[in-house]
């Protein structure tokens, strides 16, 4: 059961809010090894019994603000998804759009590449970032089939996976970097996925 369904109105929801916006600092100044119920509660001014009233251990936490995050890059997605691909520079545009979105969101989510990392890195959070990489997936190919871009879904499927990793892997590239030629790396990603895509 996620924070959101225990939390209820009033001072309990702010609680959850200012433990989530504590945790969120932390990360952002010392990364996911100094996410810790101890320094979350001292940071948001709550008390330990806080924190496990809502969470039962630090992966709980990062596990709401990596729905948060995810959920936040999704709706990037979602926009284009209104838009028409007629040609393959239709398609490469749409692209980097999203990139550009999903990496504007990433960077407005903060702590958002010490998350992106944690997503990646620790077990129990991994099927997090897996699971929205395959509702994605189905969005895009429902996205495609509606167009008559494709008469295989399930081929198209993978291929709509493979660019969507390929894609966070380019955002968290960028955050690696220093954001060092940001442009290049994003006009190249896009051709790169819509190459994987493969709808002309």
């Amino acid at each position: 059961m996620s924070s959101k369904q225990k939390a209820r109105p009033g001072a309990k929801t702010s609680g959850v809010e200012r433990l989530v916006e504590a945790a969120q600092a932390i990360l952002a100044e010392a990364g996911v090894e100094g996410v810790n119920s101890n320094a979350v509660v001292v940071r948001a001014g709550l008390t330990p019994p806080t924190f496990y009233h809502y969470f039962p251990n630090k992966h709980a936490l990062l596990r709401e603000l990596g729905e948060r995050m995810l959920s936040a890059q999704s709706a990037a997605i979602r926009t284009d998804t209104g838009r028409r691909v007629e040609t393959a520079a239709d398609l490469r545009d749409i692209c980097r759009d999203m990139l550009s979105e999903s990496l504007r969101m990433s960077r407005a989510f903060t702590g958002g590449f010490e998350l992106l990392v944690a997503l990646r890195a620790i077990p129990e959070l991994r099927d997090i970032r897996l699971r929205h990489q395959e509702r994605m997936a189905v969005l895009l190919v429902d996205y495609f089939a509606e167009q008559g871009l494709t008469e295989d879904r399930d081929a198209l499927s993978i291929r709509a996976g493979l660019a969507l990793h390929l894609g966070y892997a380019a955002v968290e590239m960028l955050f690696e970097t220093g954001f060092a030629n940001e442009a290049v790396v994003l006009d190249r990603t896009a051709e790169a996925l819509a190459g994987v895509l493969d709808l002309f």
